[in-house]
């Protein structure tokens, strides 16, 4: 069987508008442009993303792959996120952002950004589901995943069952989530992430040890919590390893995750 290439998009997308969700989450909403509708045709709603942040002061993306051309300063800074939401009827690409303080390039082009600024954005065409069908489902997550996680939320069909555990700052940080499955939510709260997390203690002890058949296990957060859980799932419990899914989007003292 021939597979179809996975087509790379790199592009600018233009801010049109800005709304702060909860203290620590906003919303950043981009517009697609004719000569984008194409592009991300096949492009689904919670995938992962490149985006590529101007230094302060400056709404020119110069991409990375410049550097022998821009000074160093103006280049774009690299970090991987998740797209929201892709609406081509209304020619909208959504982008939430988790803003602790303004420490970090993304969360603090977030805080400033206004209508009109420029991110650079890459991501792959793939019209492939974010997770497989299935019968029962466990979510879990810290608030980098909480994007994601929604948009899974919103794919999944009634008639199976979903377990999620998400991990934000605040109670006030907490979203409706909304899915025609039947979901078992639990909400942490964490202020501090960069200092440890209670997610895969609660999860080990809140999780039934013996999955239904065709049970899709989805976990994305920290690099310790989700090498816990990883261990956790398919070593300790011995857990079908085809149907988990794990992925460190970010690793404490480090700016950039990396897939486990």
């Amino acid at each position: 069987m021939i597979k179809t290439p996975i087509k790379k998009i790199r592009t600018v997308f233009t801010v049109k508008n800005k709304t702060v969700l909860t203290p620590h989450f906003i919303r950043v909403v981009f517009d697609i442009r004719e000569d984008q509708m194409e592009l991300l045709s096949c492009v689904c709603s919670g995938s992962n993303n490149k985006i590529f942040i101007p230094p302060q002061h400056c709404n020119i993306i110069y991409f990375p792959d410049r550097a022998r051309e821009i000074d160093t300063e103006l280049l774009a800074t690299l970090r991987t996120y998740t797209n929201r939401k892709v609406d081509l009827q209304k020619r909208e690409l959504t982008v939430d952002f988790v803003a602790h303080g303004d420490n970090g390039p993304a969360a603090r082009w977030a805080i400033n950004a206004t209508a009109g600024d420029c991110l650079g954005i890459g991501i792959k065409q793939s019209d492939k589901p974010l997770v497989p069908d299935a019968e029962a489902y466990l979510l879990v997550g810290d608030a980098t995943a909480v994007p994601v996680i929604s948009a899974i939320l919103e794919q999944l069909p009634e008639g199976v069952a979903v377990k999620v555990f998400l991990e934000v700052a605040t109670r006030e940080d907490e979203m409706p989530l909304i899915s025609a499955a039947t979901t078992d939510i639990t909400w942490l709260h964490n202020p501090q992430p960069e200092r440890g997390s209670s997610l895969s203690a609660v999860v080990k002890e809140l999780t039934d040890v013996h999955p239904i058949p065709n049970h899709y296990v989805f976990i994305a957060a920290e690099h310790t919590t989700v090498k816990t859980l990883k261990d956790y799932f398919r070593v300790q419990l011995e857990w079908n390893p085809r149907l988990i899914y794990t992925a460190a989007y970010w690793r404490s003292g480090a700016s950039e995750g990396t897939a486990v």
